[in-house]
């Protein structure tokens, strides 16, 4: 879809609206300085999304809103309102001169309108190297809306921001062909190419990792040839181990009989020795008992023989002691009681010490018992062993290191393989972390073919001085006619040159069905020697005949091809050319009948 322009409003409180009516048509709009037509481009870009409000002239104090009505080439209507101050936006369906109090405002900002309506969604532009962005409606505003200054510049179309020029080439590019950037091939970013050396210093360390496990000069081709030697030496003796597979089974039910019987018998080891030491420290207590017993029978025999006597310190006789008399037991007695206990505990020895002798000969038993076991499970594992044991010498090894060894070359295998996939990985990250110059290779040559042919028959049509040849240099995104770069011309033919340029493209668009917003703004496309603002001395600027005026406004009163042309200029078309021309002049004396400028006095 393309846009059509129907009137651009501009309203402030206690404010007379500021209107300029364009019906959707092409419009000339015409008069001298300080009249208002670069604040109605400004203004127009700053609808359309701009982000630079317009510059505040005379008259336009207390304006606080912008309006633009526009109608869509599939029939829908819009006003796009936006704040001279704040710059807040809204979009209404229908035209309004105000916004509508009992009407929906559109939820999608301005921009991701345009691109929506203009067939730029999901359109995707190269915008730095390594790096894919959309085509905004920043892009679209670019190739249609020019200012007098963008229009009469020395700088090619490219741009002068370096930060912008690749991003300003693709989206021409785009324009252009109708073919966008999605499926380029991108060298990596600043970022990608950091985050790739953090890989390959990840790689390297689990290379060094994986290798330090696997034996020193062992290829993956070694490691595989050894696991099938392996493999089929452990293939033989399972087979050896399958033909006395019931013989071994009888052997391994007996050794569980064996084991279970020692298991047994250190049980019963284990709790005879445990009575053992308990009956030895029991002997060690009634030794001990004896030995306090006869040490109380001989104190007993000798105490009376002691003479009483009173505390030295005080002189205090025992007699005088608190139940001495009761405590006094008679020596005789005591003596004779320890007697008693002796002799019984003696008594006592002799059964603790026939017990002892029968654990010791109960722990012999076992103990032979152990050793009998003992070699049961021997022989029982020599048995095993000797039905195990391979005949053929180079499996002398054994199942169990073999077993062993297989495990030892099959991790060794999973982690070479590991690190020849690290290697392909690590090669592939060394190459993303170099620094790479990005490739644009785009196939401009028929779009630009036709685009410069429509280019060079508008100036012929226009009366473009000297105008032979006309070519597209895609490294500048820009025309060169005669074979000299577009801005090498003077300010007069570089004006005409971008007029014809951005309209060709315009029309090619709109046909191919290429995004655009299909309408053209340009302030000053003709400036001529009599030009009241541009003509006076200005030797060297190659200022423009006044036939080619002229033949420039014809064009625009008769043309019929799609999109809306918008001029702004400061002279007058003749009067033939006038009569056919959708046009609004100002006069601007307020003593001079007519209107004065955009803003009503």
């Amino acid at each position: 879809m393309t846009i059509s322009i129907q009137e651009l409003v501009v309203t402030g409180p206690d404010k007379l609206p500021a209107k300029l009516t364009f019906d959707g048509k092409s419009h000339l709009v015409f008069g001298p300085t300080d009249t208002g037509k670069s604040y109605i481009v400004e203004c127009l870009r700053y609808c359309f999304g701009g982000g630079h409000k317009p510059k505040d002239v005379g008259y336009s104090d207390g304006y606080t809103r912008a309006a633009v009505q526009i109608s869509l080439s599939n029939g829908e209507m819009y006003t796009l309102f936006r704040d001279l101050f704040n710059g807040e936006e809204a979009v209404y369906f229908g035209f309004h001169d105000i916004p509508p109090q009992s009407k929906i405002v559109l939820e999608k900002p301005i921009s991701e309108l345009i691109q929506k309506w203009c067939g730029a969604e999901g359109v995707k532009i190269l915008i730095k190297s390594g790096k894919i962005g959309n085509l905004t409606a920043g892009k679209l505003r670019r190739v249609s809306i020019f200012d007098e200054i963008e229009t009469l510049d020395n700088i090619s179309f490219e741009g002068k921001d370096t930060n912008l020029k690749t991003r300003n080439k693709s989206a021409l590019a785009m324009i252009l062909t109708g073919l966008d950037d999605s499926e380029m091939i991108l060298p990596a970013s600043t970022n990608d190419r950091n985050i790739a050396k953090g890989h390959v210093e990840a790689i390297n360390e689990q290379i060094t990792c994986l290798l330090a496990e696997i034996p020193k000069d062992l290829s993956l081709i070694e490691a595989q040839e050894s696991l099938l030697k392996v493999t089929a030496e452990i293939e033989v003796i399972n087979r050896y181990i399958s033909s006395h597979s019931l013989e071994l089974a009888e052997l391994k039910n007996a050794r569980l009989g064996i084991v279970k019987e020692g298991k047994q018998l250190s049980q019963e080891l284990a709790a005879l020795k445990e009575a053992e030491n308990r009956f030895l420290l029991l002997d060690k207590k009634y030794v001990s008992d004896q030995q306090r017993l006869q040490a109380i029978s001989t104190a007993a025999s000798i105490a009376d023989s002691f003479e009483t006597r009173p505390c030295p310190l005080c002189f205090t006789d025992i007699q005088h002691q608190l139940r001495h008399q009761d405590q006094d037991t008679e020596r005789p007695i005591l003596r004779l009681a320890a007697q008693a206990e002796n002799t019984k505990i003696s008594e006592l020895r002799k059964g603790l010490k026939e017990a002892l002798n029968d654990v010791l000969i109960d722990l012999d038993e076992i103990s032979e018992a152990l050793k009998q076991n003992e070699k049961e499970a021997q022989d029982n594992e020599q048995k095993q062993n000797a039905l195990l044991e391979p005949k053929n010498p180079s499996t002398k090894l054994g199942l169990e290191r073999l077993s062993d060894k297989k495990v030892e070359l099959s991790m060794a295998i999973a982690n070479l393989s590991r690190v020849d996939n690290l290697r392909v990985r690590l090669a592939e990250m060394l190459e993303k972390s170099r620094r790479k110059k990005q490739t644009v290779k785009r196939d401009m040559s028929k779009s630009s073919t036709a685009l410069c042919k429509k280019v060079k028959a508008l100036l012929d049509v226009w009366g473009g001085p000297g105008v032979d040849s006309v070519y597209f240099d895609d490294s500048l995104s820009d025309i060169e006619i005669n074979q000299r770069k577009r801005i090498s011309y003077g300010k007069g033919k570089r004006g005409i040159f971008l007029t014809a340029y951005m309209v060709a493209l315009m029309e090619r668009a709109i046909v191919e069905g290429h995004p655009h917003l299909g309408f053209t703004i340009i302030d000053s496309p003709v400036v001529t020697y009599k030009d009241p603002k541009h003509g006076a001395n200005n030797e060297g600027e190659e200022l423009l005949d006044e036939s080619v005026k002229d033949r420039f406004y014809t064009w625009l009163a008769n043309r019929t091809e799609l999109g809306q042309i918008l001029i702004l200029e400061n002279e007058e078309p003749n009067l033939e050319a006038l009569n056919a021309l959708n046009y609004t002049e100002f006069v601007g004396s307020e003593g001079v009948s007519g209107r004065v400028g955009f803003f009503p006095v």
